[in-house]
C-alpha cells in the first residue's frame, strides 16, 4: 500500500475511498472518541488540553497538510497511555495524564479543522454533530466496558484494550488521504464529487518525465548562451541558494508575533467570542452534574454507585442526536437552533428544582428533565462549532496576509477547545459549591441562570443565514 505522500507517477491505491468524506469523517469520529473520552477525564487532563490546543492549532494551520499534526496527537496518546499502564510512582501517573490531555487537545483541534477542510461550510453542521457525538459515545461506552474488563481481567487488560484501539486509530489515519492532497489526482464535478478521470501517460523510450525534461531544457539553455556570457559556477549558485533559504526561514520571533497577532484577530471577533462563550456554558452545564447528581440521587433516593452512574445515561443518550441537530442547523441557520437549545435547557434546569421527594414520580420527572437538558445542550454545541467555521472563513477573507491559505480553522477550534476545557473546570466547582452551601434547588437555579446568559450572545452574534440550501 502506497502512502499518500510518496512520490509516484500515478495515484495511490483506493484513492477515491481513502479521500472520501465518509471515510475521513469516520476517522475523525474514532479519533475524537479515542482521545477525549476513552482515557477518561480529570482536572489535569482538561487544564493541559486547553493549554495545548491554541499552540496545536497554530502549528496545524502553518503547513499545507494537517497530516503530521494529526499523527503527533495519536503518537503522544499511545506513549502516554503506555506510561500510565506501566507507571508506579505518583509523578509518573501525573505526567502520563498530562500528556494524555495534551494529545486530546491536538486531536480535537486538528480533527475539527480537518473536518472543515473536508466537507466545506455547506454541510459542516451535520458532520460536526456526527464527530462530536463520538465524545458522547465514549462517555457511555468507555467506562462501562472498562469496568467489565477490569473486574474480570485486571487493570493491565484494560490498558491492553485501550492500546489496541489506539493502534487501530493509527492505522485508519495512516490509510487516510486528505482532500487537498487527493485533488492532484481527482477531478471534481459540478456537485462537488471527486472521481479519478485524470490520465497518466506511460513513460516509454521516446518519452521522458517532466522533471527530466526540465533538466534537459535548463542544460540546453546554458549551452546556448551567447559567447562571453559568464557561466555561474556551482559553488556560487549554491551560495545564492543558501542565501535565499536563509532569507525565507521563519524566525522564532516572527512566528511568535504572527501567532499572537492571529489569535488577537480571532479574539476581537464577536462571532468567535460568542461561540467560545456558548461552548463554555455548554461545557459548564454538562460537567456540573458530575459533582452534584450522584450526591443528590444518593441523598434523595438512596441510590448507590450503580444507580448514581446509570442516571447519567439520561443526559448522554440525547446527545447522540447531534448529527440530526447539525443537519437542521445547516438548513435553518445556527442562530435559531442555538437559541432553541438555550431556552429548552434553561427551562429544564429550572424545573429540576421540583425534584425533591423519594417517589417513582419524582424519579421519572428527574430522568425526563435530565434528558431534555441533554438534548438542549446538544442543540448548542454542534451549531456553535459550525457557526465558528463561517466566521473564520470571513476573517480569512479579510486578513489574507495574516492567515495561511488553509485559513485559521485549527487556531479557532483551539480557542474553542480552551473554552470547553475551562467549562469542564468551572462547572463542577461552581455547582458543587452551591450544592454544599445551599442545596440542590439553588445549584440548579444557578445553572439555569448561567444557561440563560447565553441567550444574548446567541441572538446578537451568531449567523442567522442558512449555510445549506433546502433543495
Amino acid at each position: 500500500m502506497s502512502l499518500p505522500d510518496s512520490k509516484q507517477s500515478g495515484p495511490p491505491r483506493w484513492l477515491q475511498f481513502r479521500s472520501s468524506t465518509s471515510y475521513i469523517g469516520v476517522v475523525i469520529f474514532i479519533a475524537t472518541f479515542t482521545a477525549l473520552h476513552l482515557v477518561g477525564n480529570v482536572p489535569a487532563y482538561g487544564f493541559i488540553a486547553k493549554q495545548k490546543s491554541a499552540v496545536a492549532g497554530w502549528f496545524a494551520d502553518q503547513g499545507s497538510s494537517r497530516r503530521w499534526s494529526f499523527f503527533s496527537g495519536i503518537a503522544l496518546l499511545f506513549a502516554s497511555t503506555l506510561l500510565l499502564a506501566l507507571g508506579r510512582s505518583l509523578a509518573t501517573l501525573v505526567i502520563a495524564r498530562c500528556l494524555q490531555g495534551a494529545s486530546a487537545g491536538i486531536v480535537y483541534t486538528v480533527g475539527l479543522a480537518l473536518l472543515v477542510d473536508t466537507v466545506g461550510e455547506g454541510q459542516v453542521g451535520a458532520w460536526m454533530g456526527s464527530v462530536l457525538s463520538g465524545m458522547s459515545a465514549g462517555v457511555m461506552i468507555g467506562p462501562f466496558i472498562g469496568g467489565i474488563i477490569y473486574a474480570r481481567a485486571g487493570h493491565l487488560a484494560v490498558f491492553a484494550v485501550v492500546l489496541a484501539i489506539i493502534t487501530l486509530d493509527f492505522v485508519l489515519r495512516l490509510f487516510m488521504i486528505e482532500k487537498q492532497s487527493a485533488r492532484k489526482w481527482l477531478v471534481e464535478d459540478d456537485y462537488g464529487t471527486f472521481s479519478e478521470h485524470r490520465q497518466y501517460p506511460p513513460i516509454g523510450k521516446n518519452q521522458t518525465c517532466a522533471q527530466e525534461q526540465g533538466i534537459i531544457d535548463e542544460a540546453t539553455a546554458d549551452i546556448q548562451q551567447a559567447p562571453g556570457t559568464a557561466i555561474v559556477q556551482p559553488s556560487e549558485a549554491w551560495k545564492d541558494l543558501k542565501n535565499q533559504s536563509s532569507e525565507q526561514e521563519f524566525s522564532l520571533r516572527e512566528g511568535l508575533t504572527k501567532f499572537l497577532h492571529s489569535n488577537a484577530v480571532l479574539l476581537k471577533s464577536p462571532g468567535i467570542l460568542a461561540a467560545m462563550y456558548g461552548g463554555f456554558v455548554q461545557s459548564c452545564l454538562i460537567t456540573s452534574f458530575d459533582s452534584i447528581l450522584p450526591l443528590f440521587v444518593h441523598e434523595t433516593f438512596g441510590w448507590e454507585t450503580s444507580g448514581g452512574g446509570s442516571i447519567f445515561l439520561a443526559i448522554t443518550i440525547p446527545s447522540l442526536a447531534a448529527p440530526i441537530v447539525g443537519i437542521i442547523s445547516d438548513r435553518l441557520g445556527a442562530r435559531r437552533v442555538i437559541l432553541a437549545g438555550v431556552v429548552i435547557s434553561t427551562l429544564a434546569l429550572t424545573l429540576l428544582s421540583l425534584v425533591e421527594q423519594n417517589s417513582i414520580q419524582h424519579v421519572i420527572l428527574l430522568c425526563i428533565l435530565l434528558a431534555i437538558t441533554g438534548f438542549g445542550t446538544t442543540m448548542m454545541l454542534s451549531p456553535l462549532a459550525a457557526d465558528m467555521c463561517a466566521t473564520v472563513s470571513q476573517l480569512g477573507e479579510d486578513h489574507r496576509s495574516l492567515f495561511n491559505p488553509n485559513g485559521a480553522f485549527a487556531k479557532a477550534y483551539g480557542l474553542f477547545n480552551i473554552a470547553l476545557a475551562l467549562g469542564e473546570m468551572v462547572g463542577p466547582a461552581l455547582a458543587g459549591l452551591c450544592y454544599d452551601v445551599e442545596g440542590w434547588k439553588v445549584a440548579v437555579w444557578v445553572m439555569a441562570i448561567l444557561c440563560a446568559s447565553g441567550i444574548a450572545p446567541a441572538v446578537l452574534f451568531t449567523e442567522k443565514r442558512r449555510t445549506h440550501s433546502l433543495k
